[in-house]
């Protein structure tokens, strides 16, 4: 028991470090601490739903990125990639997709909430591969935590879901304020597109191009989210209010008049006023959230672990 709540706190540490750089990146209006946790804890919960898939279809055992090149593009694209982004926004659109406007009011909430869900996703990732293939295999001298660490950063510290899911979660956000389904369809399906693109590229470049490859794909897919980011970030509704001094004077009081006359988006001027000024939106405090972290998110991860253990005991039990 020591063993599996030793690997699960040394699992979430870079998932969660990812988390928080994504949740700082937003430079206008950051969004409750508690829908940032649904979204985590969703993405955890996700790895029950890629349980389900493995074990249920006949000859589509977990993914090995071994063989030759045929063979690493199917686990990569079909094993992995597919299944796990399909997964992934399920648990979007079953969690976050029905948040108040309160909750989702602007474009980049897409990129955070996916960018969480992935996150959540990477970090029992992060603790099934300790779990399973390194703590039990490294001793249990004095060193062993200290080599699971090494491991973990070397071989698992890429931002791989974070990215991803960040990035697909742009049309996400886009999709959630255009109007007409047709629209909203295409880009759901093109953020679906590029999820699994991404996912699969990453497979592949981590499991046979190296680990120089893979530090160039992840670079590039970093640079790919800020230009996201700026892009849609420019489109807030709440950037016109960062751009207003905090005192009144006729100029900006006349500056404010123009926007309400320029203001083109669904809800009224006031009502984003109000959320950019944190009236509304309940928020959590710092402890609360140290208690999740210590208590609540092993909770979560012993859970879907032992739900993943009585899946595949009735799948065994029913072949």
């Amino acid at each position: 028991m020591a063993l599996f709540f030793r690997a699960i706190y040394l699992g979430w540490f870079l998932s969660l470090a990812y988390a928080g750089i994504l949740y700082f990146s937003d430079k206008y209006r950051r969004e409750s601490l508690i829908n940032v946790g649904i979204a985590f804890t969703g993405g955890v919960a996700a790895i029950v739903i890629i349980t389900t898939i493995h074990a249920g279809i006949p000859g589509f055992p977990g993914d090995s990125f071994t063989g030759g090149f045929l063979a690493r593009v199917f686990d990569s694209f079909v094993k992995a990639a597919i299944p796990e982004e399909i997964a992934k926004l399920v648990v979007f659109f079953f969690l976050i997709w029905n948040f108040d406007f309160e909750d989702f009011s602007e474009g980049f909430d897409g990129m955070l909430y996916m960018g969480m869900i992935g996150a959540g996703f990477g970090a029992y990732e992060d603790f099934s591969y300790i779990f399973s293939q390194t703590l039990p295999y490294i001793g249990e001298d004095a060193g062993e935590a200290g080599r699971a660490l090494q491991f973990i950063t070397w071989q698992r510290a890429f931002p791989g879901h974070v990215l991803i899911n960040a990035v697909s979660g742009y049309f996400l956000g886009r999709a959630r304020f255009i109007e007409g389904n047709k629209e909203k369809l295409r880009l759901v399906a093109w953020s679906l597109t590029v999820a699994i693109l991404a996912h699969g590229l990453f497979n592949l470049a981590g499991s046979g191009g190296g680990t120089g490859w893979l530090i160039i794909y992840v670079i590039a897919l970093g640079r790919v989210f800020f230009f996201l980011r700026e892009k849609i970030l420019e489109d807030s509704p709440y950037k016109v209010f960062s751009e207003l001094p905090n005192e009144i004077t006729e100029s900006s009081f006349v500056s404010y008049i123009n926007i309400i006359r320029e203001w083109d988006f669904d809800q009224p001027i006031d009502r984003y006023k109000k959320l950019y000024n944190r009236e509304t939106s309940p928020n959590l405090g710092y402890l609360p959230v140290v208690i999740s972290i210590v208590i609540l998110y092993p909770v979560a991860i012993a859970g879907v672990y032992y739900l993943n253990k009585l899946i595949l005991d009735a799948f065994k039990l029913v072949g």
